[in-house]
């Protein structure tokens, strides 16, 4: 049929004067004996559906009166929202499941272009593929919602023939709205972002403020505070966690809030959802995650019967998006492998490592001392390959893209740490040669440049870029998958 299918697109294409295209991918849908085939349009995903049913259930037909072909009707449905609820209903490899705590590896798709890519590139290695990520700042950027980032995240399953499970993450989420939107969505893993809660400001209080905080202990804070003062535990290798009074009381002030907040928004999804994955993640601060503040959370936590699958720390050195790590590894191995320990002796979750995206120099030794069990979580990489496939095809519209993220540098890197040294950067790319374009995005400063630009290119020049990546869709899928695959290699060998 997908010859059929091929014909008659072409006909519907110049009859609505739009581009499709046809992907040689069926499946079956039982109910009404049809069979589903992916089409797409530069900006817009559809489904064609065969079947002996002139009405299949599906919503909103592009065609007034279905084609047929030897007793089989043929139209085409939106690939959106509420058509893949009634997909899912009998095709369950379209819904995303939980992973439990084994190691996985995400990946964000700020285009909604690529989840595909990412799965083949996944399927060859030992990792749960989380292929639907997506924090609320990125859907405020990119103009999505979590409905349509899963939608994205399934028709890269559709279009690859993708049998497996995977999973879909509401990623650093701080509020019950965005937690509610996520939970109605479907999604099956949510990190949930406490950096608003967490009192950072204690931890370089002086000793009288401290005194002072003391003395107003709620009673669940007393009680905490006197089941920890003055333990000393001996961990793997003679390791110790110290919670004598001048370590217990600001890490008991600064992370109780953390606590009450995961606790809260665990009861919301216990509520609505019986199986997910809970990560926590503590990664947005300025200091780094202490062993005594890792135990406590995480001890904690598990009084209050919350099982959580991994936890996201505030390692040493710089987690910057779109580059390498920076910092000593030395320490990076140090403190990993006593973080590693932590995990270790209280058991049930994961070490999950932000910001993943290029730390090349440093995926060995995390994943000699997680001992390969964890979360990686990629994004913007995947963006930049996108940029540079454009910089390669279509090199005036680069150009254009690069003038944008010049101009828009201090409202864009307002939304991230990163050390883009705008002096390293090119003022203007007019006269610089077209087939050199692409080594450009070997310079730090430019990838950060174009990682933290995505809003404000979308906004001006979504239409035209996902143009230039439909007629050159080869070759973006080949370079996010073999970047993906790079990324594998490194990590797990």
């Amino acid at each position: 049929m997908i010859q059929a299918t091929i014909d008659l697109v072409k006909e519907i294409a110049a009859q609505r004067r739009t581009e499709l295209r046809v992907i040689p991918q069926t499946w079956e849908y039982q109910p009404f004996q049809a069979l589903l085939i992916p089409v797409h349009s530069p900006e817009e995903k559809y489904f064609g559906v065969w079947s002996p049913e002139k009405n299949p259930i599906f919503e909103e037909p592009l065609l007034e009166n279905p084609r047929i072909l030897n007793g089989q009707y043929f139209t085409l449905y939106p690939f959106d929202f509420c058509n893949l609820q009634k997909c899912a209903n009998e095709i369950p490899v379209f819904k995303p499941t939980a992973a439990g705590v084994i190691t996985s590896f995400g990946t964000g798709d700020r285009l909604g272009l690529v989840s595909a890519a990412h799965l083949n590139a996944l399927k060859k290695y030992d990792a749960f593929p989380v292929i639907a990520q997506q924090s609320p700042r990125e859907l405020e950027k990119t103009g999505r919602s979590f409905q349509s980032v899963l939608v994205d995240a399934v028709w890269g399953v559709f279009v690859g023939g993708y049998r497996g499970k995977f999973g879909a993450d509401a990623d650093h989420i701080k509020d019950e709205s965005r937690l509610l939107q996520a939970m109605e969505s479907g999604f099956s893993f949510y990190t949930l972002d406490a950096s608003e809660v967490m009192e950072r400001s204690v931890l370089s209080k002086s000793e009288k403020e401290l005194v002072e905080a003391f003395e107003r202990l709620s009673s669940p804070q007393l009680a905490v505070y006197k089941r920890y003062l003055d333990r000393t535990l001996t961990l793997a290798n003679g390791f110790q966690i110290d919670f004598r009074e001048k370590n217990l009381l600001p890490i008991l002030l600064a992370y109780f809030p953390v606590i009450d907040f995961i606790e809260h928004m665990n009861t919301l999804l216990d509520e609505r959802i019986s199986h997910y994955d809970l990560e926590i993640s503590l990664d947005e601060s300025d200091a780094v995650t202490s062993f005594e503040a890792h135990f406590l959370v995480a001890e904690e936590l598990h009084r209050r019967g919350i099982d959580f699958q991994s936890l996201a720390l505030k390692f040493p050195g710089s987690f910057e998006k779109g580059i390498d790590y920076r910092g000593d590894p030395k320490e990076l191995e140090w403190n990993l492998r006593r973080q590693a320990i932590i995990v270790r002796n209280i058991g049930g979750y994961r070490l999950s490592l932000h910001s993943g995206s290029d730390k090349f120099s440093i995926y060995p030794v995390f994943f000699q001392e997680t001992e390969g069990l964890f979360h990686v979580k990629t994004s913007g990489t995947s963006w930049l390959k996108a940029l540079e496939t454009v910089a390669v095809s279509n090199p005036e519209l680069f150009r254009k893209i690069y003038d944008l993220s010049l101009v828009e540098i201090p409202e864009n890197r307002k939304a991230y740490q990163i050390s883009l040294d705008v002096d390293s950067l090119p003022q203007e790319l007019e006269y610089y040669p077209d087939k050199k374009l692409v080594d450009l995005l070997k310079n730090d400063s430019l990838r950060q440049l174009l990682h933290i630009s995505y809003g404000s290119v979308l906004r001006d020049y979504r239409q035209e870029l996902c143009r230039v990546l439909f007629h050159h869709e080869e070759d973006h899928f080949k370079r996010v998958q073999e970047n993906i695959e790079n990324h594998l290699k490194v990590l797990m060998g």
